[in-house]
């Protein structure tokens, strides 16, 4: 019995030299040629995305490409060293499809997001840096990834929006053309010298300094309001000035209008006592 014990363990110890000087072998040198592959797809990604980056290529389809393309090639190489272990590879092809088929029906709507998340991809309705409004959210449009669209709103808070919301949904982009109009109304009381109050609004847009000549500034009496007449300021400026020269210009010309006496009025109510 001792020497039986004796025999079969040698047998296993035999066996599972073989195995190392032979399958063993070749998993291990598979596995280290697949890492050394793996590290080298991460180095190129890094470097085609920073030769995009130099050649002023889309921010947004840099954030998004360049991650999925080392995915795939990772695939790749995983899919080409389980064939060089000598596992039928055809076999896993057909597991991987009836599991693909599987997580389809059950995931429809994420399949939704990753068809949007294409659609947003190819006709590119924003890009990351841009400001944007839809029914869910406005903000400045931290990321987007193939399923979801991350928005950093005026408040810090990040919303994260699905793909097919906005592409469904009626969106408006801030920053897709470089100039942008600011129309402001202000009203003044009825009075003789009401046209002396066009002058005033309009040297405010001079003195602002931002403010495009081209195309002209203008302002125009809009409306004949109860209390009021009310006049419309209309001028363009760079997008990305937008939200101070709208401001600087409400400060501006509500302080020129006081400082030059004419009046400004408001809602009020008389109420007489009869005693």
């Amino acid at each position: 019995m001792e020497l039986l014990c004796a025999v079969d363990f040698a047998g296993i110890l035999d066996t599972i030299w073989n195995w190392l000087t032979t399958e063993g072998l070749k998993v291990v040198i598979g596995g280290i040629v697949l890492f050394v592959i793996c590290k080298l797809i991460n180095l190129m990604v890094r470097k085609l995305d920073k030769r995009l980056e130099k050649r002023n290529v889309d921010r947004t389809l840099r954030v998004v490409l360049t991650p999925w393309l080392g995915r795939i090639l990772k695939f790749i190489a995983v899919c080409v060293y389980i064939g060089y272990l000598g596992f039928e590879t055809s076999s896993i092809s057909a597991a991987i499809a009836s599991l693909g088929v599987t997580v389809g029906l059950a995931l429809q709507g994420s399949l939704s997001n990753l068809a949007a998340g294409i659609v947003i991809l190819v006709t590119r309705p924003f890009k990351i840096g841009d400001k944007i409004s839809s029914e869910s959210a406005t903000g400045i449009v931290e990321n987007i990834t193939i399923m979801y669209t991350y928005i950093v709103t005026a408040t810090n808070e990040t919303v994260c929006i699905p793909n097919s919301d906005l592409t469904t949904d009626k969106l408006t982009n801030f920053n897709s053309k470089p100039v942008r109009r600011i129309d402001l109304a202000f009203g003044v009381a009825y009075s003789k010298d009401y046209k002396r109050a066009k002058d005033i609004i309009m040297q405010c847009v001079i003195d602002n300094g931002q403010c495009l000549e081209d195309p002209a500034p203008a302002v125009v009496l809009s409306e004949q309001a109860a209390s009021s007449l009310v006049f419309t300021l209309k001028v363009w400026t760079l997008t990305e000035n937008y939200d101070v020269v709208k401001s600087d210009l409400m400060e501006r010309v509500t302080d020129a209008l006081i400082a030059n006496n004419v009046e400004i009025p408001f809602n009020q109510l008389d109420v007489h006592i009869k005693q």
